[in-house]
């Protein structure tokens, strides 16, 4: 029933439980605050009264393109393809699911549908990706795999694509929530496991071996920690990076953001314990996607802890509280005086939670934040440069095969009835 045993310290990181983060729960009122957003700038915009559609996509066109953050759109669900390689072909992709998202116009909405049905055909959506390796991991427990997001759309990516093994439940208001769903799932499912693995669903390089890495990380540490906390390096980033030739879409820059830059943002620590090599050598390291939860530990109270923390920083509301508690470890932080280990008993005298935190393979820490990292994550997948198609011609193209497909399947459907 997916349990490890406690006291069996070679059995004890062997079939694990997993929850799959694969939501967006912001998506729907992103969608509709667009939808009204572009109803009152046509109203308040007198030249956009009269204006077609292609007009008004050739005015916005350039804004799109520079637009490079991935924004209402489930990543999970978002396709891998070999012509998204090509950054002209991408800025077409971004534009129809920009319009249809932004205008809620049926047209805009077919069109998008038609995109994706096309572009699956050779494309792989990150979701399936990131479920087919933890099925392939002899780590995990196959039939305690629970995927936390949409659920209609999520069952019919992952039933379209032949994978029956994993459960689908609804997503719930935050990632926090998300979590304890997830866990609450596995629970019901008969999972007694003293710990159950966590990974996002935007992962789409992660692979039975970077799993049984981050798991012998894990092991390494040792403890009983609330969670085991997946972190990849920037350092480690950088030589993946350039190591696949991938330099040319922006290489792994430092923490001030920079065009044209890799910009992952590395929490800068001495790793005191050797994490990411010798020990106390500077770390910028960055969250990894992957984490081991204590099942005990995760109820209501432990999520609303957490993922307070993790939010203080973005809520103005929140900077007495992050000045009082958090200013000091920051500064060392800044200056290069915090340790590794020192960093992990600052966290559990602030929030009660105690953590350990462990290595990651590069390529699990490679989620898609962006455009560009859909793009450079479709080079890694299919290892080409993807240039000898034009997206728009060959989909206008299909669209005009489908329609005539279409008409004709009609037209014999009328000559049976005769």
């Amino acid at each position: 029933m997916g349990k490890w045993s406690s006291t069996g310290k070679s059995a004890r990181f062997q079939k694990l439980g997993v929850v799959v983060l694969a939501g967006n729960t912001r998506v729907k009122k992103m969608y509709r605050r667009r939808k009204r957003r572009g109803f009152f700038l046509r109203i308040l915009d007198p030249t956009l009264w009269v204006a077609t559609r292609d007009e008004l996509e050739s005015r916005l066109a350039s804004k799109i393109n520079r637009d490079d953050y991935i924004v209402g759109e489930n990543k999970s669900l978002l396709l891998l393809h070999p012509d998204l390689i090509s950054s002209k072909n991408l800025n077409f992709f971004k534009r129809v699911l920009y319009f249809a998202g932004k205008t809620g116009d049926r047209i805009y909405r077919r069109k998008k549908k038609d995109l994706l049905e096309y572009l699956s055909k050779d494309g792989r959506s990150a979701i399936y990706m990131v479920v087919k390796a933890l099925l392939a991991s002899d780590r995990l427990d196959k039939g305690m795999i629970v995927v936390v997001g949409p659920r209609d759309q999520l069952e019919k990516e992952i039933g379209e694509r032949g994978i029956v093994d994993v459960t689908v439940i609804e997503q719930g208001r935050s990632l926090g929530e998300n979590i304890l769903k997830g866990k609450e799932e596995l629970t019901r499912k008969g999972y007694d496991g003293d710990y159950f693995l966590v990974v996002g669903g935007d992962v789409p390089m992660i692979s039975p071996a970077s799993i049984s890495d981050f798991l012998g990380s894990a092991k390494k540490r040792g403890g009983d920690p609330d969670i085991f906390f997946g972190m990849g390096s920037r350092q480690e980033m950088g030589a993946f990076i350039s190591g696949h030739g991938l330099d040319r879409m922006g290489k792994v820059g430092p923490n001030r953001p920079k065009k044209g830059n890799f910009n992952k943002f590395g929490f800068p620590l001495v790793d005191d314990i050797g994490l990411f090599g010798q020990d106390n050598n500077r770390v910028n390291m960055m969250i990894g996607n992957l984490f081991l939860y204590k099942t005990g530990s995760v109820d209501s109270g432990f999520v609303n802890r957490f993922y307070s923390v993790r939010k203080m920083f973005a809520n103005p509301l929140s900077l007495p509280y992050m000045a009082m508690n958090w200013a000091r470890p920051l500064y060392r932080a800044a200056k290069w005086r915090l340790s590794l280990t020192e960093a992990e008993r600052t966290f559990l005298s602030r929030t009660g939670i105690e953590i350990r935190l462990c290595s990651v393979n590069p390529e699990i820490a490679l989620d898609m934040d962006s455009y560009t990292d859909l793009r450079r994550l479709s080079a890694l997948r299919f290892h080409r440069e993807g240039k000898t198609r034009d997206l728009e011609l060959s989909f206008k193209e299909y669209v005009k095969k489908k329609r005539r497909e279409r008409k004709g399947l009609i037209r014999r459907s009328e000559n049976d009835g005769q």
